[in-house]
């Protein structure tokens, strides 16, 4: 294989778009413009095949109206740009099944051989899916997973829900919305839960990947110097140090949503991911922020 890649694999709302702008400042390798390919959890079947083809549609339309309202178009002739489009494209109106991974990368190939994306629900796959992935992107490949606080990854999750389906919660309805998704045990929560199973993902990739690295996404914020050395001795990469410290000083993927919710709910979710939380703090040798 000519190509290396380098994948983060999770976990939702556990800073992937922000490692996903780290790794692009600070490296050498080509992070593809469409940062979650959804490629790998669409063709094992942990992702709805018209979701992905929905998305990556809407994409190349809000793209179209770009080209055709601009009054510089130099833009178009930046490969970069052209492989967003043409990505879009072939995930948009081609079945998952006939797209070759590396064909995603083009016209990006010939001066890039390391190339990157960040998809958090990759971290769901199971032994099987796995263990196909590792045939498409090689044995290695380089595997990222970061990992935050389960209460605060949960906390962020609502915020994200908030944002996007407009629920309007406040310091009191959030509280109150989150209690009853937890009663409830509906599917978002479960997938919530899926989330916070650090422990399962880790043992997973670990089997099959022996470039593989779990991540703590508090040690990547407040001891960036420190995270870009681990990463480039476990995955034997180079990693620019200053450039991963400046960039990690950047907010990224702020939602501007600005709820907080009571000690007493705080404390039912820590229980509910107690488990998770003490696996955690074992594995990295330091506690979590809380």
């Amino acid at each position: 294989m000519k190509h290396r890649f380098v994948i983060g694999i999770g976990s939702q709302r556990a800073g992937s778009t922000l490692f996903h702008h780290l790794l692009e400042e600070s490296t050498h390798i080509f992070m593809h413009p469409v940062k979650e390919l959804h490629y790998f959890d669409t063709l094992y079947g942990f992702r709805a095949k018209e979701g992905l083809k929905d998305y990556s549609l809407r994409q190349m339309a809000r793209e179209v109206e770009k080209i055709v309202t601009a009054k510089d178009l130099s833009f178009l002739h930046a490969k970069r740009y052209k492989c967003y489009l043409r990505a879009n494209k072939t995930l948009g109106m081609h079945p998952i099944e006939k797209i070759h991974y590396l064909d995603l990368f083009r016209p990006c190939l010939m001066n890039n051989k390391l190339l990157g994306e960040v998809t958090p629900e990759y971290m769901l796959l199971d032994d099987a899916a796995i263990i196909k992935m590792k045939q498409v992107i090689g044995e290695n490949a380089a595997i990222i997973l970061i990992c935050r606080n389960p209460v605060k990854r949960l906390l962020s999750a609502v915020k994200l829900m908030n944002s996007y389906n407009n629920l309007r919660l406040n310091n009191e309805t959030a509280g109150i919305w989150i209690e009853r998704m937890m009663t409830d045990n509906n599917s978002w929560m479960l997938a919530q839960d899926k989330y916070n199973d650090y422990q399962s993902a880790i043992e997973r990739y670990s089997r099959h990947f022996p470039h593989f690295i779990a991540i703590s996404y508090d040690q990547m914020v407040t001891e960036p110097t420190q995270t870009a050395e681990k990463l480039a001795n476990a995955l034997n990469i180079q990693v620019n140090s200053e450039r991963f410290k400046l960039a990690a000083e950047k907010i990224v993927n702020n939602l501007g949503s600005d709820f907080s919710v009571s000690e007493d709910v705080v404390e039912k979710i820590a229980a509910r991911y107690q488990q998770n939380q003490q696996f955690l703090e074992n594995f990295f040798g330091f506690p979590l922020i809380k």
